[in-house]
């Protein structure tokens, strides 16, 4: 049986929850415009036969994703650390 203290407890957990998972969506969205800006003054041509192809492209957003996702994560783990060392 759920209490209500016990719900006001689920009420705040799931909070701090949303509020982590939307600073991890908005470090991501972060990242990857940082990343597509650093990728951006590489020289393609160098990398692939055809720079302004489909796959190029393709390529340069699956490094955008893979940088903001590193950064996310990064940012994520970092207020979890300040989370749980605030509550020692």
């Amino acid at each position: 049986m759920i209490t209500t203290s016990n719900a006001a407890a689920n009420i705040g957990l799931m909070h701090v929850i949303g509020m982590d998972a939307l600073m991890f969506i908005v470090a991501f969205l972060f990242g990857m415009y940082m990343t597509w800006r650093a990728i951006g003054i590489l020289r393609w041509d160098k990398f692939t036969a055809d720079p302004f192809g489909a796959q190029a492209r393709l390529l340069r957003v699956l490094i955008g994703m893979v940088g903001g996702f590193l950064f996310g994560f990064v940012i994520a783990i970092f207020f979890l650390a300040t989370q749980l060392f605030s509550q020692l």
